[in-house]
C-alpha cells in the first residue's frame, strides 16, 4: 500500500506543480477543516483518512492552490473589484455637487 500512496503523491505533485505546492495545499485544506470544527469535517476517523480525503479533492479538481500573484488577479476576474471602485467614486461625486 505504501507504493500506491507514493505513486499517488507523485501524480498529484505533477498535477499541482510540485511536492511543495501539494504539501502547502493539503496543509491549508486540513487546517480549514480543523478550524471549522467537527460540523464541517468530512466523515473521517483520523488524520490519515482526512489526508486521503483531501487527496481525493485534489484529484477531482475541487481545490487548488493559488499563488500570491494569482490570488491578486482573482477578484478582477470575478468582477468583485467593481463595487470597491464605485464606492471610491461616490465621495468624488458628492464633492462635485457641493
Amino acid at each position: 500500500m505504501r507504493r500506491s500512496i507514493e505513486g499517488r503523491v507523485e501524480k498529484l505533485s505533477e498535477l499541482v506543480g510540485g511536492r511543495f505546492h501539494l504539501t502547502a495545499l493539503m496543509q491549508k485544506q486540513a487546517r480549514e477543516y480543523v478550524r471549522g470544527g467537527r460540523a464541517f469535517m468530512p466523515n473521517v476517523r483520523n488524520m490519515a483518512d482526512l489526508f486521503n480525503y483531501i487527496m481525493d479533492e485534489v484529484e477531482e479538481g475541487k481545490i487548488e492552490l493559488l499563488l500570491p500573484q494569482e490570488a491578486e488577479q482573482q477578484p478582477e476576474e470575478d468582477g468583485q473589484e467593481e463595487p470597491e471602485e464605485e464606492g471610491q467614486e461616490e465621495p468624488e461625486e458628492a464633492q462635485e455637487e457641493e
